[in-house]
């Protein structure tokens, strides 16, 4: 199972400006907002994971949707991105995910496949 998303990084910057940290905390977990937060070219960081959150949930298909914070973005020691579930979907999703993110100045884009046993 394939899910892919793509996002003008413009689109995630104009949210954050408008409504500030509630838009941010609506979407992102702690962790995320600090990583985001740590690089020059965060709204391009927040569009990518969006755009995660996005591929993954097209991957899921079932259940009830998923919450923003129910699939979260972090970084392996490797610096590769890797995908955590929140409990709740872990309980109608139990497969592995696998991501790939990348993004440039306007666009970010992020890939799911899930392996369903």
């Amino acid at each position: 199972m394939v899910g892919v998303d793509i996002i003008e990084v413009d689109r995630i910057a104009k949210g954050i400006e408008k409504h500030g940290r509630k838009f941010i905390e609506k979407l992102f977990t702690p962790n995320e907002i600090a990583y985001c937060e740590n690089h020059v070219n965060k709204f391009q960081r927040y569009a990518a994971r969006f755009a995660i959150k996005e591929a993954v949930a097209k991957v899921i298909k079932k259940g009830p949707k998923p919450y923003w914070q129910d699939i979260a973005v972090t970084n392996r020691k490797d610096g590769s991105p890797e995908v955590i579930l929140s409990e709740r979907l872990l309980k109608i999703f139990p497969h592995p995910i696998s991501i790939s993110i990348s993004h440039v100045k306007d666009y970010a884009v992020g890939m799911a496949v899930a392996y369903p046993k």
